[in-house]
């Protein structure tokens, strides 16, 4: 039985060395192939599963950004690097989540239409909160859409068809500090490093500079789901009726689930806690529940002492009912937090580390966050 063209990009997938005469022929079967559906890659797990959703019946995107590891500093595996090279689309959020994936989109994916969903016309915004304590000042900032109040000055464009090198960011605009979450050992050793976040929070927060976890209200995730029909339609015509009719399914069930998530946490609006890292801006904002703070200005920097004390500051003065942690980074962080409060932890994950690739991760994930939170908080005094 001949080999087909998707067989051959799966196996590509799987194998993450290549000989270089067989990579050059990966690269130009990919390129010159006519498969039923495009080639699509998606940056990170909860856009793939929009996607997966959007091209149910018709193809299979592809991921980068799997498993546990973290957009914020990944590094492209050779394989991956191949998908790029024959994508015919590539949908990611952007370099303010992933500054590491801006020069090989633009430079291995320059045949594909790429669509940058931090940018796309329709999206709701938010700032970046800055500093450990999230003061109320912080949560007014504009519900702003991309486009004409984007803090970026982009020349107007089509909104679905952004070419890769189209929007210049300069690559460190965003960049988080590059420190593991392997060395915090002890209360001690968190201590030892009391202007650490310093700079972070700086290259991390600069003043309006936006919060790219976007895919977190759920408003935005039908928008995506809109925008991603769109731009299939116009590369694969023959199949444009059902991009567009599975969205228009992706969206409905996705509003009913917001309705859903909307009455669960109502209840607990007003009760405080605190986060991780500043992941849950648009969750949040959405629900009505504001977290009071963040134990780290990135996760990929380590908390300073000064920080570790403000927030345990916080949790004691306005009696904190929850530290949330999250899966991909280490847990002791928290403990040191923690220690000498009555507030509970948990467990709040932004990116569905444990869920299943497909259409049923995004729905899960906003799911698993609301849990999450209902048993947190109310499980706390």
């Amino acid at each position: 039985m001949p080999l087909t063209f998707s067989a051959i990009k799966n196996s590509a997938c799987r194998s993450l060395y290549l000989t270089a005469p067989a990579a050059a022929a990966l690269v130009t079967l990919t390129v010159n192939a006519h498969a039923d559906a495009p080639s699509v890659v998606t940056s990170i797990k909860p856009i793939h599963s929009i996607a997966s959703a959007v091209m149910e019946g018709v193809g299979t995107p592809y991921v980068l950004v799997d498993g546990a590891s973290s957009p914020h500093g990944y590094a492209l595996k050779p394989s991956q690097a191949f998908l790029l090279q024959g994508a015919d689309v590539v949908f990611w959020v952007g370099p303010e989540l992933a500054p590491s994936l801006k020069k090989p989109i633009e430079t291995m994916a320059k045949n594909a239409v790429t669509v940058e969903l931090i940018d796309a016309s329709g999206i709701h915004q938010l700032n970046i909160r800055e500093g450990a304590s999230f003061d109320a000042h912080d949560h007014d900032h504009d519900d702003g859409h991309s486009g004409e109040e984007h803090a970026h000055d982009h020349a107007e464009k089509d909104d679905h068809d952004h070419a890769g090198g189209e929007h210049d960011h300069e690559e460190g605009e965003h960049e988080h500090a590059g420190h593991e979450h392997d060395d915090d050992d002890s209360h001690a050793e968190a201590h030892d490093h009391s202007g650490h976040d310093h700079d972070a929070e700086h290259q991390h927060a600069a003043h309006g500079a936006v919060d790219p976890h976007i895919w977190l209200n759920p408003e935005n995730g039908i928008e995506i789901a809109k925008i991603m029909a769109d731009t299939l339609a116009k590369q694969d015509p023959a199949n444009a009726e059902i991009y567009k009719k599975n969205a228009a399914a992706f969206s409905k069930r996705i509003a009913s689930l917001d309705q859903d998530i909307s009455a669960e946490l109502a209840p607990f609006a007003g009760k405080k806690f605190i986060v991780f890292h500043d992941a849950y801006h648009h969750f949040e904002h959405h629900y009505e529940i504001e977290a009071s703070g963040s134990v780290t200005v990135s996760p990929e920097a380590l908390a300073s002492a000064d920080r570790i004390q403000e927030i345990q500051g916080k949790i004691r003065d306005l009696g904190v009912s929850c530290v949330f942690q999250e899966p991909q980074f280490d847990a002791k962080l928290v403990s040191v937090v923690l220690e000498g409060s009555s507030a509970r932890s948990g467990t709040l994950d932004p990116l569905g580390t444990d869920l299943e690739n497909g259409p049923d991760l995004y729905p899960q994930l906003l799911k698993g966050l609301s849990s999450s939170l209902k048993e947190c908080l109310g499980g706390a005094s």
